[in-house]
């Protein structure tokens, strides 16, 4: 008998409610590295070279974290925030991907929802908020472990601040039509080199590339005939990445990328629910075999893990998933 995704979702969480199957929550990882205990913030760990990262030529399999270290489902830090960078750094992330909104006076704070209702101790819209009420709030951190009592709403600027040097930042700009906002972000934080503009929107980026004819950019497509479409519209100035919208992750689509000299991307929360309750990183390996080149991750850790990147600063573990396999061992250092 077969399972489709929708019904394996339905299945793990009907498991998880009924506590047949337990949830991997982060095992070996030390939050004092990066959480409000740290001396310092950390430095660079990932392994892969820096000319890579923003290299559409580059075959090397990279990993972004979903909301900096992980959103809903992640469970390193609070997600969207200065510490959640930190982690993902400490980790050895190549992307860390965020969502500007502006507050009405005019600030980018970084933040998935419209609301500040889920992440903090707040309610209401950030558009009719101001900087310093959203500053005001704590972010809800209870279900991570460390100390997390310090954190903040970050502002753009923030997070780019605290990636620049260590980790490269996709900037998801669909939550908002201030690209003028956006570019000036990049500009005042000295960070081009390790931004990545990305949007569905073909007129945000022509009106981003406009302002700053240099932005790395990040594309999205469903299928070949938006890709050619794209891909012909930014002839003179290409994307570095192609993201694959279309779930099913059609070969035919993956190889024109490819075929484009670009590579693919792909999110995977469906992937990261089941790899987490089944405590298996083994499970997205039939994504990177299916020719994609690039996974953001709720759950990064476990990406790292599969790929054998996961850094030896944590506590020793040894990780095996439930096919039993060594996935890998950390040490302290």
């Amino acid at each position: 008998m077969t399972i489709d995704g929708t019904r394996l979702v339905g299945l793990i969480y009907m498991t998880t409610l009924l506590g047949l199957v337990a949830w991997d929550d982060g095992r070996g990882v030390d939050p004092s590295v990066y959480d409000c205990t740290a001396r310092s913030a950390p430095e660079r760990s990932s392994s892969t070279p820096l000319d890579c990262v923003t290299n559409p030529s580059c075959t090397v399999r990279l990993v972004s974290g979903h909301r900096g270290s992980g959103g809903a489902l992640g469970v390193l830090a609070p997600e969207g925030t200065v510490v959640s960078v930190n982690a993902a750094i400490a980790l050895g992330l190549d992307f860390i991907e965020t969502d500007p909104h502006p507050t009405i006076d005019g600030v980018l704070i970084n933040m998935h929802d419209p609301t500040v209702d889920r992440t903090t101790d707040g309610k209401g819209w950030i558009m009719l908020m101001t900087l310093s009420e959203i500053k005001a709030l704590h972010v809800n951190s209870e279900k991570y472990p460390g100390d997390f009592s310090c954190v903040r709403v970050a502002t753009l600027e923030e997070i780019l601040n605290a990636a620049r040097g260590k980790v490269h930042v996709i900037i998801d700009a669909n939550k908002t039509d201030r690209v003028d906002l956006l570019v000036e972000a990049i500009k005042k934080t000295n960070t081009l080199e390790w931004v990545i503009f990305d949007t569905n929107s073909v007129d945000k980026i022509d009106a981003a590339l406009a302002l700053e004819p240099n932005l790395h950019t990040m594309v999205r497509v469903a299928n070949l005939d938006e890709l050619y479409v794209v891909m012909m519209h930014f002839a003179a100035h290409p994307p570095i990445i192609v993201e694959i919208t279309d779930k099913f992750h059609t070969a035919a689509l993956i190889k024109a990328v490819h075929e484009k000299n670009n590579r693919a991307f792909t999110y995977t929360p469906t992937t990261d629910l089941a790899a987490g309750i089944l405590n298996s990183p083994s499970i997205y390996g039939p994504i990177f075999d299916k020719g994609l080149d690039i996974i953001q991750s709720d759950r990064p850790d476990l990406v790292l893990r599969y790929l054998g990147r996961f850094p030896k600063i944590y506590k020793a573990f040894t990780y095996q998933d439930t096919q039993g396999h060594a996935a890998d061992e950390g040490q302290e250092d």
